[in-house]
């Protein structure tokens, strides 16, 4: 099976020289249990030969403990500045998505044109929710999104690396269950809600939401969504199905043929992409992605190089 096709839109570019500058700031971690790792592009290269990956979309979240420092910006201008780095060296290979220092909401969109006018960027990724309380959604981020929707953006909405979902256990909970097995698809859950209760969805059609993990619990709560919505929102035309089968779902820790199954009965047709959360998930889970999602859907790479057009016609090269 070729891989010319395959691209994976969730994988992460945590420089050596990030983690140094993070454990600097005395920020070791992404979430309790989960340390900074130390990434190199030889070992994307790597495991994208082994694996037969045309290509792949880097994307780095900075921890809060990092983002609320004085000096937030000038780290998050730097991380993008190594990201882009890398993409100059392999464009065929790299995509580049943009992280933000949220919540600066001023710096947030200066960063955003440094990211498209000076970097060329290939869209940003967004924390499902931020340091200050803020969920994506929330109206103060309203400008943010407007931006984003005028420049039709590729927003990969991603859970906060080092959240605490409040609804989900007692306050030892994290201790026992890892934040990454329960609250990270709940905080997606929740940003994704939030996105559309509030109208922000239909507000900013351009915006091309690209949904971690599955889209969290999502894809299996569309129809108790759909029923709040008589009374939520009483009488407002289209459906929820609507609204969010125009996401786009990837297949991180999703790939089950469940998780798929449920996924694909709410997405539209080239709406689910492959991803693979490396290198978080180290090279053989990158494989049994790989396998369980060609099992389902030989043809998901197409849905990437279509909503990443500079990769698809590098691949065609």
């Amino acid at each position: 099976m070729s891989g010319v096709d395959w691209v994976d839109v969730h994988h992460h570019a945590y420089h050596g020289r990030l983690a140094d500058a993070l454990a600097a700031r005395g920020v070791t971690h992404m979430a309790p249990g989960v340390p900074v790792p130390r990434w190199d592009p030889a070992d994307t290269v790597a495991v994208m030969a082994e694996h037969d990956l045309a290509a792949v979309v880097l994307s780095v979240l900075v921890p809060d403990a990092a983002l609320v420092l004085p000096d937030a910006a000038a780290l998050v201008r730097q991380t993008n500045e190594w990201t882009a780095e890398v993409v100059r060296e392999r464009p065929e290979r790299f995509g580049l998505l943009a992280t933000l220092p949220l919540p600066d909401l001023d710096a947030a969109l200066a960063e955003v044109a440094h990211a498209y006018d000076v970097l060329g960027a290939d869209g940003v990724v967004l924390p499902a929710s931020l340091a200050d309380g803020a969920i994506l959604g929330d109206p103060g981020l309203d400008p943010l999104l407007a931006e984003l929707d005028r420049r039709d953006a590729v927003v990969f909405l991603h859970p906060n690396p080092h959240y605490r979902c409040s609804c989900t256990g007692a306050s030892d909970f994290a201790a026992a269950v890892p934040p990454p097995l329960v609250d990270f698809v709940m905080d997606t859950t929740r940003a994704v809600a939030n996105l559309l209760f509030r109208g922000a969805l239909r507000r900013f059609p351009r915006i091309r939401f690209v949904l971690a993990h599955g889209g969290g619990t999502i894809p299996f709560l569309v129809g108790r969504l759909e029923l709040a919505r008589t009374w939520v929102l009483p009488g407002q035309d289209g459906s929820v199905g609507e609204e969010l089968g125009r996401l786009y779902y990837e297949t991180a820790q999703s790939s089950t043929a469940a998780a798929l199954a449920c996924v694909e009965a709410v997405a539209r047709p080239g709406h689910v992409l492959f991803g693979t959360d490396f290198p978080f998930m180290g090279a053989a889970v990158v494989g049994q992605t790989r396998r369980e999602v060609a099992a389902h859907r030989p043809d998901i790479g197409a849905a990437g190089l279509a909503l990443f057009p500079r990769l698809r016609a590098a691949a065609r090269r």
